[in-house]
């Protein structure tokens, strides 16, 4: 930790030293972000047996920005954290809250192309496939490469991206890659707008590479050995052997083995005045990381409308196709659950975050969502929100276990899973702060309790409430010195 404060520091020191001689800007920022939260089934429904309770979730991060005519560079140090999971009174961290958020640098090659490198956030359209994850402390960043190209004389713009990613320490020959994450990435993202920019058309087509999962096999030895058996003037009067066996697991890697997921689409986005209209859609294909191929998509779309001059609605429906459970022979070679990739899923599917899981595992029975919202903004510091949401499934099919033979892997359910109600408050008193509080509740349906493990009857009305904090000081700009 005090190494890391040294380099800070230091290059702190070198980006003032070049930001004078080069006449650059440099930025030095911060964001603090404490939310006091309370769980009332927050993410998952809760049965009579578990018991709501209180938390706070804190972000701390320092920003380092500089520019000059060619190059652009970012350096964020952040402590995402929950109160009280490191040890109080020891100058030690239990649990890796640091770390580095973002580290990257843009070379301009030209006034419109330019590369783009390290690890940097992700964010294109409405966030629906590639997103910051800013509702989580930790949010949400890659490491990729970037080659970038604009004309802004006519409105267009397009990123292609890889990231290549292995295991630490690099080793002289291909090694397994265990993490989660995509073992290979390639995107090409193409923005283009026209009558003045009140019509936005983008395209994105996305290829991540997984490694096939690997699998532990046990495996039985068996030991003999022989007792001998003596009298009590220690002759020996026989034998007997004694079997011993033991049990080990035998892990097996496959590096080779790789399974492709490919996703293309684009959004539509027009305003004209007081109306904004957009609309998306998606198709999924490739091969799930177990060898399935996929057969899936997304489609949806939102108006809203400025009624009055503070007063703004909307209304919207999104639809992720899902598994047919039913189908249990077809299930075994395809999926047609979408996955939403790495969005920012908080305030797409409600507040409450119940479907988080759902929309990126690629392994659902699929979800919609039909919404209305109403938005009130007074006097330039305060808006009230108000969201109501209804949900379902897009199959009418869940998993279940079999517990004896004859037993169905599904079970027939209704497609309603129930509703949600979003009250915001937002409130900007000063610059660079900002106060946001919410009271959020949850009404299930019989399908959802089962979606969530539960007997039917057995959960309670979920409820979930914050009151966040957010403050963003700027240090030090070097074009006010």
């Amino acid at each position: 930790m005090r190494q890391l404060l040294y380099k800070i520091i230091i290059l702190s020191c070198w980006m003032l030293l070049l930001a004078e001689n080069l006449h650059a800007q440099f930025n030095i920022s911060a964001e603090f972000r404490p939310r006091l939260e309370y769980r009332d089934g927050y993410g998952k429904l809760r049965d009579s047996s578990q018991t709501p309770y209180l938390d706070i979730l804190g972000r701390n991060r320092v920003i380092f920005d500089y520019r000059n005519d060619q190059f652009m560079a970012k350096f964020s140090i952040q402590h995402a954290y929950v109160y009280g999971e490191n040890n109080y009174s020891s100058d030690t961290i239990t649990r890796n809250t640091i770390n580095i958020y973002e580290g990257w640098f843009r070379y301009n090659f030209t006034k419109g192309i330019a590369i783009k490198l390290g690890r940097m956030e992700l964010i294109y359209d409405d966030a629906r496939l590639f997103g910051n994850s800013n509702w989580g402390p930790k949010g949400a960043t890659h490491d990729v490469a970037l080659l970038q190209w604009e004309s802004a004389n006519v409105g267009y713009k397009g990123d292609f991206g890889f990231a290549i990613n292995n295991s630490a320490p690099a080793g002289s020959f291909l090694a397994s890659y265990p993490l989660k994450n995509y073992k290979y990435m390639a995107y090409l993202y193409e923005q283009k707008r026209f009558f003045q920019d009140k019509l936005t058309i983008s395209m994105i087509a996305i290829l991540d590479v997984f490694q096939k999962p690997g699998t532990t096999s046990k495996t039985k030895t068996t030991r003999y050995d022989t007792l001998y058996v003596t009298n009590s003037d220690h002759d020996t009067i026989g034998t007997t052997v004694l079997p011993t066996t033991t049990t080990s697991s035998v892990v097996t890697a496959y590096p080779t083995q790789l399974y492709g997921r490919f996703t293309f689409g684009g959004t539509v986005g027009y305003t004209n005045g007081n109306l904004r209209l957009f609309a998306a859609g998606y198709y999924q294909s490739g091969h799930f990381n177990d060898g399935r191929k996929i057969n899936a998509g997304f489609y949806g779309g939102y108006l809203s409308y400025k009624v009055l001059k503070p007063l703004t609605l909307m209304v919207g429906y999104e639809r992720l196709s899902g598994n047919n459970y039913s189908d249990t022979s077809g299930l075994k070679t395809e999926s047609t659950s979408f996955s939403a990739l790495y969005p920012t899923s908080h305030g797409f599917y409600g507040y409450m975050d119940m479907f988080t899981n759902q929309v990126i595992s690629g392994n659902s029975a699929g979800l919609t969502d039909l919404y209305g919202r109403a938005t009130l903004v007074l006097g330039g510091k305060t808006s009230l929100e108000a969201t109501y949401r209804m949900f379902g499934l897009a199959k009418g099919y869940l998993p279940a276990t079999v517990k004896k033979a004859g037993d169905l892997p599904y079970v027939e359910t209704g497609k309603n899973l129930g509703s949600e109600v979003d009250l915001m408050f937002l409130y900007k008193p000063v610059p660079n702060f900002e106060i946001n509080a919410a009271y959020c509740i949850f009404l299930p349906t019989s399908t959802m309790e089962r979606l969530n493990g539960l007997n039917e009857g057995t959960s309670k009305w979920a409820q979930y409430g914050y009151i966040m904090l957010t403050y963003k000081p700027n240090f030090f700009n070097s074009e006010k010195h």
